[in-house]
């Protein structure tokens, strides 16, 4: 019997995350911001942690900033543990935003490739129009991202999850 390497055993393992996270975004796709906020949050709590304890251990090499921002972590990271409905519930507008950002930034790179390469130029004009036309969406209507983007990210974990498997299948 053939052994499997340790790399292909963390690869299935991640096929594996993939498969369960999508399936979660699926089937709770009202409660799976929650769920992501709450875990983020837990680990911000053990990188601040960790942070915070190496400072103390630390002889040489040590800064205050370092155990500051231990301490943001852990804060921030309580919040996200503990109030993750009230992260969930302001997502949508904050999720908008970014998308706006991030259309008006690629609009922008459009623009200045217009003289260049013209399919990089329309591929960026219709990226740059698509994710304007979904952060209007999601500002106009928020829920579309939990009734429509988490579930949609959710069956797209599951294919990738799904042919990761399939691709190590085939590995020898």
């Amino acid at each position: 019997m053939k052994k499997i390497s340790a790399a292909l055993k963390n690869y299935i393992v991640d096929a594996i995350a993939l498969i369960v996270l999508g399936l979660v975004m699926v089937i709770w796709s009202d409660s799976a911001l929650e769920t992501i906020f709450r875990w983020v949050g837990i680990g911000l709590i053990v990188l601040g942690a960790i942070k915070g304890i190496s400072f103390f251990v630390k002889k040489k090499d040590r800064s205050v900033i370092d155990l500051l921002v231990g301490i943001v972590q852990i804060a921030v990271g309580i919040f996200f543990a503990v109030k993750p409905d009230i992260l969930a519930a302001h997502f949508p507008t904050v999720a908008a935003i970014l998308l706006a950002y991030g259309a008006i930034v690629i609009l922008i790179r459009a623009i200045r490739l217009k003289d260049g390469n013209r399919n990089t130029f329309i591929l960026s004009l219709v990226l740059g129009i698509v994710c304007l036309v979904l952060a209007v969406i999601v500002f106009v209507h928020p829920s579309f991202l939990t009734d429509v983007m988490v579930p949609a990210a959710g069956v797209s974990m599951i294919v990738g999850g799904i042919s990761l498997l399939i691709v190590l299948s085939r590995t020898e």
